[in-house]
């Protein structure tokens, strides 16, 4: 009995140094073991870690572009409306500029021309082509009376139809009813300037042995109380003779644009009768007045 109590002892007793010296050795033992454990562990975490920190990069990275984007359209919606304002402002200048050249040779034609005269802003059109017509905004107030001779520096448009208070309608030179004594300038055969169903300018009843061609000038003969001598009407463009008549014509192109036409002079004089004075000139009455 006592045998195997002391034989109990003695092997608690080695498993103790054993157990103690197993604690002694095990950092050094156990190390490699740890290493690997933890190693696995760390890449199993760092899978995750990395994915999260590559979406918060990622997501960093979006909202800055977006962030970025929406400057940018904000720059480029200041940038559209400066250009707009840049290109209204560059047409206006640019029509300012043309307004000023128009007016320009209007005041050289007025300080030339010795009659009195006004100028007028067309405001209308007939839209039709039974009758060419353009609606001016000077009227009775201004002196403007029925008949007078209406001409741009370029030359001849037409005459006043009819007057009211504050505006007036003028006949072209392209209409089939409106008639003016004309001259070729360089052959001095006379003849009526007309228009046609077309709205183009002819002239007639030219004499038919006259040498007129394309190309000769075509002007005012000064025989009427419209116009004085020597206005620009138009260029012979084709010479003809028809079977049915002595006389020849001739299709004009005018000097004038009637297309464009934005203001046009209205010559408020009639011309003395030759003797008087070359510069002379008559007003026209306006004691005429009312509605």
């Amino acid at each position: 009995m006592r045998r195997s109590r002391s034989r109990t002892r003695r092997t608690w007793k080695i498993l103790l140094v054993l157990f103690l010296g197993g604690l002694l050795l095990f950092p050094w033992s156990a190390a490699e073991p740890l290493n690997v454990i933890s190693a696995s562990v760390a890449e199993i975490i760092r899978l995750p870690l990395t994915a999260i920190s590559l979406a918060d990069r990622t997501l960093t990275s979006g909202w800055a572009m977006v962030g970025g984007l929406i400057d940018l359209y904000g720059e480029n919606q200041q940038l559209q409306e400066e250009l707009l304002r840049l290109r209204v402002e560059r047409n206006s200048l640019k029509e300012m500029a043309a307004e000023a050249e128009r007016y320009r040779a209007v005041f050289e034609f007025q300080q030339h021309c010795p009659y009195p005269t006004v100028v007028a802003q067309v405001i209308g059109r007939n839209p039709t082509n039974w009758h060419r017509t353009l609606i001016i905004a000077k009227g009775r107030r201004d002196g403007v009376v029925e008949g007078l001779g209406v001409v741009t520096p370029l030359g001849v448009i037409g005459r006043v139809l009819k007057v009211h208070r504050t505006f007036s309608i003028v006949q072209l030179v392209l209409d089939r009813d409106n008639a003016i004594t004309a001259v070729v300038q360089r052959t001095r055969d006379e003849g009526i300037v007309q228009g046609t169903e077309d709205g183009r300018a002819t002239l007639k009843y030219i004499p038919p042995l006259s040498s007129i061609k394309a190309g000769d000038v075509v002007v005012t003969s000064g025989l009427d109380d419209r116009f004085p001598k020597g206005m620009l009407i138009g260029v012979v463009d084709q010479v003809e003779q028809k079977v049915a008549t002595p006389f020849k014509s001739a299709s004009l192109t005018s000097y004038a644009d009637f297309s464009r036409l934005e203001e046009v002079i209205v010559l408020l004089a009639i011309a003395l009768p030759e003797g008087q004075g070359a510069n002379c000139y008559t007003r026209v009455d306006r004691s005429e007045d009312g509605g």
